[in-house]
């Protein structure tokens, strides 16, 4: 028995194999346009700095200030 006095049973939830290849083909296809968008010219200039080795405080302080010059 388990803390509230009941036993309960597990249940695997289950998708049919069609089904779950349907899910499957629309998520590659979602997350595969997503990886070929262009990376935002902050995301760049955070990681360009952070390459760089600049502390983290200054990375994110540039990256504000740059994203507020815009």
């Amino acid at each position: 028995m388990n803390e509230s006095g009941k036993d309960k049973k597990t249940v695997e939830p289950t998708l049919e194999p069609l089904l779950q290849a349907h899910i499957g083909k629309q998520l590659k296809e979602m997350y595969s346009a997503t990886a070929r968008e262009p990376v935002p010219d902050r995301f760049k200039l955070l990681l360009d700095r952070l390459e760089a080795n600049e502390p983290p405080e200054t990375v994110t302080e540039a990256a504000d200030d740059e994203a507020g010059a815009k």
